[in-house]
């Protein structure tokens, strides 16, 4: 069956040896992107339009729908169909919007004749090449991932399995980047990619210095009891609830511990002048949008029980001057959560999930950064 399979697409798909050749003005940056043959017409993949356009694209597979976004428009296109939407019109480029395994593909006619007809101040199209105002990136390109805890700080400890929460926070964080790098191809850094202990302090100085985007940070709950349950994630600011402050004294806790007593808190404790900081507080919003994306996700994927977005003082989030956000996965005191968050396609599921929420917010932060 598989033979069959690869046989028919091979007689759908020859690989040409033509190319479409794009400048960017004023640089000496140039672009091949490859065409394919697909019933005879020459194609482009998104994949490789992507990279040379610095453009956005976004696939609702649900809806059959392919958005791509370029110099602050929206394109749409509807797998199988020869039209598209922009603005407020539709227009036909004759040849169908293909779809094949995971690629998306786009009549070559788009990239030569369509894009200098709406953008004739940015992109014209001459004797084989198309030149097109070098479009500014600002899209989400470095995260940094952050799995709580580690080495002589094991974090929160399961009451029944005796499960350590650093070796969940990274086992899910190894396969959040796995999917990030595969499928999103963003550069993904870790402020520790094993079991070693990390200051919090140098967990957000490491982001800033590699000009992440964004800076996620992943713990598991803990509680006095067996009863509280669920996901939450957390973004910077004081804290509203008595919960979110007992998670916030929880995940603090590590300074007095691991960082040189009570004294090592001074460092973190200026959370007022932080807030007040024009770098930081232009990312407050951006924040909260990133955790309610991740959260929504979280729970819909997982079925876990929500207890919502929250805000808190974390000093491992102080000073991280891009969006950032804490993720607290479930609950080791919880016997049957302690059960799932040590199961590897629970944990593969939630990296799954946070990774679907990340890429939602990644194609709107995009589109509003690039505009």
């Amino acid at each position: 069956m598989r033979t069959t399979f690869i046989t028919i697409l091979l007689l759908l798909i020859t690989i040409s040896l033509t190319a479409v050749n794009i400048e960017i003005r004023g640089t000496s940056e140039k672009h091949n992107v490859p065409e394919i043959q697909i019933d005879g017409i020459n194609y482009i993949s998104i994949k490789d339009l992507g990279p040379a356009l610095k453009c956005i694209s976004k696939q609702e597979r649900l809806d059959q729908r392919l958005y791509l976004h370029f110099f602050g428009e929206t394109f749409i296109f509807l797998e199988g169909s020869s039209y598209y939407s922009y603005k407020i019109d539709s227009y036909n480029m004759h040849f169908p919007l293909q779809r094949k395994e995971a690629n998306y593909y786009l009549p070559t006619v788009f990239l030569t004749e369509h894009l200098p007809l709406h953008f004739e101040q940015e992109a014209g199209y001459k004797r084989g090449v198309l030149s097109i105002k070098q479009p500014v990136d600002h899209s989400v390109q470095v995260i940094v991932l952050d799995p709580g805890h580690g080495g002589k700080d094991p974090g929160a400890v399961g009451k029944a399995l005796k499960i350590k929460e650093k070796d969940v926070n990274l086992a899910v964080a190894l396969k959040l980047k796995t999917l990030l790098e595969k499928e999103l191809g963003v550069k993904v850094l870790m402020t520790r990619p094993d079991d070693r202990f990390v200051s919090l302090q140098d967990r957000t100085r490491f982001a800033n210095e590699n000009k992440a985007n964004l800076f996620i940070s992943i713990h598991a709950n803990s509680s006095t009891n067996i009863s509280p349950r669920g996901a939450e994630t957390y973004y910077l600011a004081t804290a509203m609830t008595s919960d979110a402050r007992a998670v916030e004294a929880l995940e603090n806790k590590v300074v007095e511990l691991y960082e040189g007593g009570a004294s090592a808190r001074s460092k973190y404790d200026g959370l007022d002048f932080i807030l007040s900081d024009l770098s930081q507080t232009e990312h407050l919003q951006s924040s909260n949008e990133l955790a309610s994306s991740v959260q929504q996700n979280l729970i819909a994927g997982c079925q876990a029980y929500d207890r919502g977005v929250k805000q808190a003082n974390f000093y491992v989030l102080k000073g991280a001057f891009m969006p950032s956000i804490l993720i607290e996965l479930g609950f080791l005191s919880n016997p049957d959560e302690e059960r799932l968050l040590v199961n590897d396609d629970y944990q593969q599921r939630l990296a799954r999930t946070i990774f679907e929420g990340l890429k939602r917010f990644k194609y709107r932060y995009d589109r509003i950064r690039n505009t």
